[in-house]
């Protein structure tokens, strides 16, 4: 931090861990009034998330807030690891699982921005066995279903959307035939998911899926490089992520918070195991759905730079027109409202090229404003962006199941009502 940088004692007290954050985050703390932001309830919003560590409910967090460009609070608190005694750190690295999606995104649209991959390409120009799937006749019981062929090719842009009729790798379709391993490379979970029948006709429903999975490997195959050394090459260097990347290796690893699981009834957290492949290893799998660690500082960055139209610190990772396309929803109304089951509906939100997009405000639980976009991971990150009030705020913790204490939406409640204006 500056020498120069001055800070009253309240918000000192609030962004005491900050002092200690490595020179990389260029973003600069400022004073929270002087970018609009009320200090009285930013204490609030840090009560509240210190009590759920307090009383044990979560093991511990970060959490960041900025605007204008500014950070005004970035908190740790808890621990990473209780049983070790490990503190959370503002620098403290988490699975972000599906917050890995906007970043698989913006590396395909960088892709099409210089004409290499086209929208409108159907997925088998690139991993010719897409062109050969077929589509349940019946998917609500795909053991006993014939197939037919699909009305037409899933493409591209059916991908980002989630819309080309592929499953997730938490359902059962694709646990059942083991399509997803963290043992196996990119290319033999793309063939196993093109050698499994679509849920759909391409287009013609919303499925959260495996499909930004595929396009990890469609950017391999346009590129001929690995996955990992394209993103960090042309979106995690140059934005200055540092932290970000499919494992924690192990001059990182004492900074690698770990994940909890809340108990149905009395008793204490526990801590869960390590999947076959530990994040702490580098795996075979680069998965872009779900694959990367991050941390707040990162992804306070990433988000930073798609309000700045494409750009951070004189790098520019997309233009402009096509930040916009991937902020917006494209989602038909035919296909609204999404929802990750049809019994929860997500009502606000449309999707665009890897976020959600609010596109009506008034169906909030919580206060958004329309053009709100982010997304969040299946175990407790969180995050989203607001062009109209020029703010990013990042909630990170690890615990299962994600939504224990809806602890997301208190905090995005609580940092909404912090703003002035």
């Amino acid at each position: 931090m500056p020498t120069s940088l001055r800070i009253t004692a309240v918000l000192f007290l609030l962004l005491a861990p900050f002092t200690n954050l490595n020179a990389q985050t260029s973003l600069t703390v400022a004073e929270p009034e002087s970018v609009g932001v009320s200090s009285a309830r930013l204490r609030l919003l840090d009560t509240m998330l210190r009590q759920h560590v307090d009383d044990g409910r979560v093991a511990g967090l970060v959490a960041g807030v900025a605007r204008h460009g500014k950070i005004v609070y970035l908190e740790s608190m808890g621990w990473q690891n209780i049983e070790a005694g490990s503190p959370m750190r503002d620098d403290s690295i988490f699975q972000i699982r599906s917050m890995t999606k906007p970043i698989t995104s913006l590396a395909v649209m960088q892709l099409v921005e210089a004409g290499r991959i086209g929208l409108d390409d159907p997925v088998s120009r690139y991993i010719p066995s897409f062109g050969e799937m077929q589509v349940f006749v019946n998917p609500a019981d795909p053991d006993n279903s014939p197939t037919r062929a699909p009305s037409r090719a899933p493409t591209i842009e059916d991908l980002l959307l989630n819309i080309g009729g592929l499953s997730h790798r938490d359902r059962e379709l694709y646990m059942s035939r083991q399509v997803r391993s963290r043992a196996e490379p990119l290319d033999v979970l793309v063939e196993k998911i093109a050698d499994v029948p679509l849920m759909g006709d391409p287009g013609m429903q919303w499925i959260y899926s495996e499909s930004a999975s595929v396009l990890g490997r469609v950017i391999e195959v346009v590129t001929g490089q690995a996955f990992d050394a394209y993103l960090n090459e042309n979106v995690l260097e140059p934005l200055h992520m540092p932290d970000t990347g499919f494992y924690v290796p192990a001059d990182k690893v004492d900074r690698l918070a770990r994940i909890y699981q809340v108990p149905r009834g009395e008793g204490a957290l526990t801590q869960i195991p390590d999947m076959d492949v530990p994040i702490t290893v580098n795996p075979p799998l680069l998965e872009g759905s779900a694959g990367m660690v991050s941390t707040v500082p990162d992804y306070l960055r990433f988000l930073q730079a798609f309000l700045n139209g494409g750009t951070l610190d004189g790098e520019r990772v997309l233009s402009e027109a096509l930040i916009d396309e991937m902020t917006k929803n494209h989602i038909p109304d035919a296909l609204l409202p999404i929802g990750m089951t049809p019994q929860n509906p997500m009502l606000a939100v449309g999707w665009g090229y890897g976020f959600t997009v609010v596109i009506d405000e008034a169906k909030s639980e919580y206060g958004v404003n329309n053009g709100e976009f982010g997304w969040n991971g299946s175990l407790g990150t969180f995050s989203w962006a607001d062009p109209e009030t020029d703010t990013v705020a990042i909630l990170m913790l690890q615990i299962a199941p994600s939504g224990a204490y809806s602890l997301s939406g208190k905090f995005k409640a609580l940092v909404s009502q912090s703003l002035l204006d």
